[in-house]
């Protein structure tokens, strides 16, 4: 979710509602210590219970988002405007139960409270953080990946990468030696089983770069040929694969500018054609590393956030009933 001027209207009602929410909280809080015997804002004071009440109801609307991306046939309204009211609804659902709290972090001998504010901090950071990072990654992906496709069809460009490499290899170099019966089909199979007609398109388009790099038929063993196919066996297969080998040196570009580079010096020159081909689809690898890594941290705080949200729903009822039966 993008922050930009679609949020304008509830970024207004939430800095309104809050400077309402706060000056009503100052008065209250100066009249609760100037009265007799006066101890201060409290939850079970009619301020601290509409506050508790206002603060509870949006958390559980923060709850419902949930819930309306499992049943979008229900027409619960457009997604886009879910997310806006959570995000929003939730940075001012935070202040509105500390106003509850009477600006405590809880007391008593279970502090059930007080954890509670702890696990509704720690959900108001990580939602934040969330924030943070979609209007952050994104961009980074769209500046730092060329090569990006469909996170779900990675593994099968991979896949498509690697039978690419190894049919220019087999071209200069002959067989590979570790070819196992069926892997050509099986290579072949994997660029299109399982996709979708968006990716089918995707390896059409990939298919067009190998056939223009794949010149010819099988050729003959070039001679020179042998420090090629060693370091394509060594090196570059290997990174070709969907799990990429600790401490590989064409995880990086550097290391990988200055492996291609020493490479080239051990082949004759007919054969730097084919090493600048293999050094373009290792950096198309790169890159697809690089986008698994981005959608990882895009998605991981949810990992966090959801189920601390809901167990912070439950405790806020078990809450609220403990408070009810006391007062």
């Amino acid at each position: 979710m993008l922050i930009d001027s679609s949020h304008k209207r509830w970024a207004t009602f939430t800095i309104i509602a809050l400077a309402l929410a706060s000056g009503y909280f100052a008065f209250y809080y100066q009249h609760s210590y100037a009265e007799p015997g006066g101890n201060g804002p409290t939850g079970a004071s009619w301020p601290g219970l509409a506050y508790g009440i206002i603060g509870f109801a949006m958390m559980i609307f923060c709850g419902l988002l949930g819930i309306r991306r499992r049943v979008r046939i229900w027409r619960l309204g457009k997604g886009q405007a879910w997310l806006r009211a959570h995000i929003w609804l939730g940075l001012l659902a935070f202040p509105l139960i500390l106003f509850h709290s009477g600006l405590r972090f809880g007391h008593g001998p279970a502090m059930l409270s007080f954890w509670l504010m702890v696990l509704f901090s720690i959900v108001l950071v990580s939602g934040i953080v969330g924030v943070l990072l979609q209007n952050i990654l994104p961009r980074s992906l769209l500046l730092r990946v060329q090569a990006e496709t469909t996170f779900e069809q990675i593994p099968l460009v991979i896949n498509a990468l690697r039978f690419e490499a190894d049919g220019l290899v087999r071209q200069v170099c002959g067989p590979l030696g570790n070819e196992k019966p069926g892997d050509e089909a099986e290579d072949q199979a994997s660029m299109t089983g399982g996709m979708t007609s968006t990716t089918k398109k995707e390896g059409a388009v990939q298919g067009k770069v190998m056939k223009s790099r794949n010149k010819g038929p099988m050729m003959q063993l070039m001679e020179g040929s042998a420090p090629l196919k060693a370091f394509y066996l060594n090196e570059v297969q290997p990174f070709l694969h969907t799990e990429i080998t600790v401490g590989s040196k064409l995880a990086t570009q550097r290391s990988a500018v200055a492996l291609f580079q020493h490479t080239r010096t051990l082949l004759p020159d007919p054969l730097h054609e084919t090493l600048r081909d293999l050094e373009s689809v290792c950096d198309e690898r790169r890159q697809l590393a690089l986008q698994s890594r981005l959608h990882f941290w895009l998605h991981s705080w949810e990992y966090l956030h959801v189920p601390l949200s809901y167990a912070l729903l439950a405790l806020s009822v078990v809450h609220a009933i403990v408070a009810s039966v006391k007062y």
